[in-house]
């Protein structure tokens, strides 16, 4: 066996170098709209999946339990998370709108709605029109 092979494996020290120069040059995705509508979208619809399934869960324990708090405050923490990317995204932009056809889909058009309901149903007027604008967009795309 040839310790030196194993060694090599990992590179050496210049390898590393650059690696280290290559990885300066990547952008962060974190800044780009396509990345804001997939968090939202994301954000939405896990939120109803994992809300759905803890209430059932928690349902199936004790059948007397409300679960109606739960849900509102669960409900609160995952729309306030999804506004916050949303709120970037500015359908005037064109490089924005590009972005829908990156992360366009039924499930998107589906949390549009979602999250224009529990918006209006909390009377943030504002929100829902911003989002109703972006989906009228997407609707127009889908």
């Amino acid at each position: 066996m040839d310790v030196n092979k194993i060694f090599n494996l990992f590179g050496s020290g210049s390898e590393n170098k650059e690696i280290k120069e290559e990885k300066a040059v990547l952008i962060d995705f974190k800044d780009h709209p396509a990345y804001w509508l997939g968090m939202f979208k994301k954000l939405i619809l896990n939120h109803k999946l994992f809300s759905k399934k803890i209430t059932n869960f928690l349902e199936q324990i004790d059948p007397e339990m409300d679960t109606s708090e739960m849900k509102e405050s669960g409900d609160y923490m995952a729309y306030e998370r999804a506004w916050s990317y949303i709120q970037k995204f500015d359908i005037s932009e064109e490089s924005h709108k590009e972005a829908i056809n990156l992360v366009i889909d039924e499930n998107l058009v589906k949390t549009m709605d979602y999250a224009i309901s529990y918006f209006q149903e909390l009377e943030l007027y504002e929100r829902c029109a911003h989002i109703k604008k972006i989906s009228d967009e997407i609707k127009k795309l889908f």
